[in-house]
């Protein structure tokens, strides 16, 4: 874990509990329908509780997943989660703008992205195009590549989720060490940062309870 985790639901793990909860509603199909009027409520007066650093995958909606109505998350997409200056800027403005108490890094398996870096795309995917043809996506994946480091054969039952926890677990990282102002949020206990593991095979959030790697 990076941060404070102090109790209440205006905490970092309140926060988390919170997501926990919409997780499970999910789960169980049984999530609460955002109508007009609620939506309506939001035109001025947005509120999230945490902000969410995930993937761009069309499979892992954060709203979605943690049944979450409008004007509650402050959401960040972008490809295997990773944390550029624009993302952690986006995340930064955030901060200042709602005092969020807490980041989730939103990885998940499966991830397409993480298993480019890792020169094992799943069957059928079309390969990527040669770097001097894409040089915009030959830099993502080398930034990938980048969090993977190496992954010692073995060293795990599922390498493509073990890369993809490594992957949040780096992005983590990136945060707390990128921003000066995260990182007095993380020191003087307003903001909890964790990373999270979307199941795409059964719908299920994990929650990492690491630390950032370095």
């Amino acid at each position: 874990m990076v941060g404070s985790e102090e109790s209440g639901s205006q905490t970092g793990t309140g926060a988390v509990d919170l997501l926990r909860a919409g997780n499970a509603r999910f789960l169980d199909a049984v999530g609460a329908v955002q109508d007009a009027a609620g939506i309506e409520a939001t035109l001025s007066n947005a509120n999230p509780y945490a902000i969410v650093l995930g993937c761009s995958d069309s499979r892992v909606p954060p709203e979605i997943v943690f049944d979450e109505s409008v004007g509650r998350l402050f959401v960040i997409r972008v490809a295997a989660n990773l944390a550029s200056s624009a993302e952690i800027g986006t995340i930064e403005f955030g901060l200042a703008r709602w005092g969020c108490p807490l980041v989730v890094v939103l990885g998940h398996s499966q991830c397409s992205a993480v298993a480019a870096a890792m020169d094992r795309l799943p069957p059928g995917a079309e390969p990527p195009p040669r770097p001097g043809d894409a040089p915009n996506l030959a830099s993502l994946v080398g930034a990938i590549r980048a969090n993977l480091g190496w992954i010692a054969a073995g060293s795990s039952d599922d390498p493509w989720l073990e890369a993809v926890r490594r992957n949040v677990r780096r992005t983590m990282g990136h945060l707390v060490t990128g921003s000066p102002p995260i990182r007095r949020r993380i020191e003087d206990g307003r903001l909890l940062v964790r990373g999270a593991i979307y199941h795409v095979e059964t719908g299920a959030v994990e929650f990492l309870e690491r630390e950032a790697a370095s």
